[in-house]
């Protein structure tokens, strides 16, 4: 048994990923290697936590299925966070592939986890670096587990330990590849509702600070007003309840209507803000997709503001 774990954040987002691949008439994305790179024991981990955030009758219902895979594959599914996890990759990959036909050749991937960008790299990201900041730990385990599956790392993957509550992300960039003066892509899925207020807004600005001109940058976000509130019976209330048993709970959001102010004092310009309903808008009409995000789920575009600005 290991000593380390990835987070149930990662495990189960990487799972999702997997099963959507595996299991959607219509999927969004392909990416397989959750199945792979998560062991049995976690999957019993990620089943307890995933069950736990669901509405008793869908909780029933995947509990009557025969096998423990089975009833993993239901809960996921049927979990909130499922539809957020399939949409905000999707989107983030597209907007990554807008800003390779434009020159960006830099991906960097804050909050890494088990990430698979680099080990699937599609053909319009064949000569992009990717580089992956995350808990030293953390991507110390995915490199065993790489390993166990007999995959070696790719040459146009860097990995980039660090703790970002205790370092500044210009500072972890600087001694890495990364070149601060050509432009860069930046995604941060999944991890604002972990840190406090203040960790989200310095990484912001450290993004901000040390990415080149034409940088541009995709992070999520829960509306803060939604995890403030008091009706247990939401979608929300429901998820912050089975990650806060897990020892992971969910800190703080960004109001909707102060996000541009809040980008604009660390550095960047709000693009585009979408909610879970306009992200299923945008990508499942029309697709016959069962994919249903939260609402209060935002994910996010923005650009590095220039001094002329």
């Amino acid at each position: 048994m290991e000593q380390a774990r990835a987070s149930v954040t990662a495990l189960g987002a990487a799972l999702m990923r997997a099963v959507h691949t595996r299991a959607s008439a219509s999927p969004l994305i392909a990416d397989p290697w959750g199945d792979r790179l998560v062991l049995e024991d976690e999957r019993d981990l990620v089943r307890n936590v995933v069950l736990n955030g669901l509405r008793q009758d869908d909780r029933a219902r995947c509990e009557k299925l025969s096998t423990p895979n089975a009833i993993l594959d239901c809960a996921l599914q049927a979990h909130p966070g499922y539809g957020w996890a399939v949409l905000r990759t999707r989107y983030a990959e597209d907007t990554l592939q807008l800003a390779v036909e434009r020159g960006t050749r830099q991906y960097v991937i804050v909050g890494a986890g088990l990430d698979s960008f680099a080990l699937r790299q599609p053909s319009f990201a064949r000569d992009v670096e990717v580089f992956e900041i995350d808990y030293p730990a953390t991507q110390g385990l995915k490199r065993r587990r790489l390993t166990d599956c007999g995959v070696p790392a790719p040459p146009w993957l860097h990995f980039v330990p660090a703790d970002l509550s205790q370092e500044q992300i210009s500072d972890v960039l600087a001694s890495s590849a990364f070149r601060s003066t050509h432009p860069a892509f930046f995604s941060w899925l999944g991890v604002t509702q972990y840190l406090t207020r203040e960790a989200n807004l310095s990484t912001l600005r450290g993004i901000a600070a040390c990415a080149g001109p034409g940088s541009e940058l995709v992070f999520t976000y829960v509306e803060q007003g939604a995890l403030s509130s008091n009706r247990e019976s939401t979608s929300v209330a429901r998820i912050q309840g089975a990650f806060a048993a897990a020892r992971e709970p969910w800190l703080s959001g960004f109001d909707p209507s102060e996000l541009a102010e809040d980008l604009a004092a660390v550095g960047l310009l709000l693009v585009e803000d979408l909610n879970g309903q306009d992200a299923k808008n945008r990508y499942c009409r029309g697709r016959g997709n069962d994919l249903n995000p939260i609402g209060p789920s935002h994910i996010v575009r923005a650009t590095v503001r220039s001094g002329l600005e």
